[in-house]
Parts: C-alpha cells; structure tokens; sequence
C-alpha cells in the first residue's frame, strides 16, 4: 500500500482543484497459481472484488454529484492505469513514477481524449479501467469494414 508519488504543481488550475488523493494497493497472488489459466481466474476474482467494492461505496453513500469520492482505477495483477484529467506532455511530469529509470514495463497503451458532452473530471479521464477508446464503439462488422 503506497500514496502514488505525483507533482501536482504541473497540472492547470482546473485539474488541481479537483486533484484527488491517489493511493496504490498491491495484493499478492496465490501460492497456488502456476500458469496463464490460474492467472485469468485470479484477474476474474480481482474483478468482481473492485465491481463489489463499487457496490459497497454507493451501498453506503459515499458519493455526491454523481462521482465517486473513492475511484478505482484498476485492480489488476496485469496492468497498472495510470489516468488523469491532464494533457498528454503533463502526465509523465504528474506520476512520478514514469520519470523513475527503475520503473519499467513491457509495453505502454496511451489514449488521449478531450470530452465533447461532459464537465471534464477525473474518473471519466482516459484510459477506462480496462481499455482506452474514442467514445465510439463500434460492432465487430463496423470495424472489420474499415479494414
């Protein structure tokens, strides 16, 4: 468990004055898991513990103007998510973590999107929990069409 280290002098005036408290929790894994398998039913079980968890912050009222005061951004032994109501030259600045040279990964997806229809706020910052997208989704046959 550790307060993510961040620089909130480089964010705008806006972004800061909704910054929220950013934590990180680290679970451990099962002893008992020994390949990719094991491995999709821990993450199965990582889900539905956040997806409970959600239920238990609006079962108890901690929310207001509908957002949440507690946002989990990922819970996940494969991927960290690292989002913020920030331009994209701002983040690594942000996270301290990204200018870390001890910090490392095999590969990075980052989405950048401005809302056209909302009040920007943090936890409708890009990447979603899972994936980044650019509002629109659309059907397998939508997106085989545009190969």
């Amino acid at each position: 468990w550790r307060t993510v280290p961040v620089d909130e002098s480089v964010l705008g005036p806006q972004a800061r004055a909704v910054v929220p408290h950013i934590e990180q929790l680290f679970v451990k894994a099962p002893k008992r898991l020994k390949d990719d398998e094991d491995r999709d039913g821990f993450e199965r079980t990582l889900y539905l513990v956040r997806r409970r968890f959600d239920v238990e912050i609006r079962r108890r009222g901690l929310v207001w103007e509908d957002e949440e005061p507690v946002y989990v951004a990922s819970f996940s032994s494969r991927t960290i998510v690292y989002k913020g109501m920030v331009q994209s030259c701002v983040l690594p600045e942000f996270y301290l973590d990204l200018k870390d040279p001890n910090y490392t990964t095999q590969f990075v997806i980052y989405h950048r999107r401005f809302s056209t229809n909302t009040s920007p706020r943090w936890p409708l910052a890009q990447p979603m929990r899972v994936l980044g997208h650019n509002g629109e989704i659309n059907t397998l046959l939508g997106n085989v069409n545009w190969m």
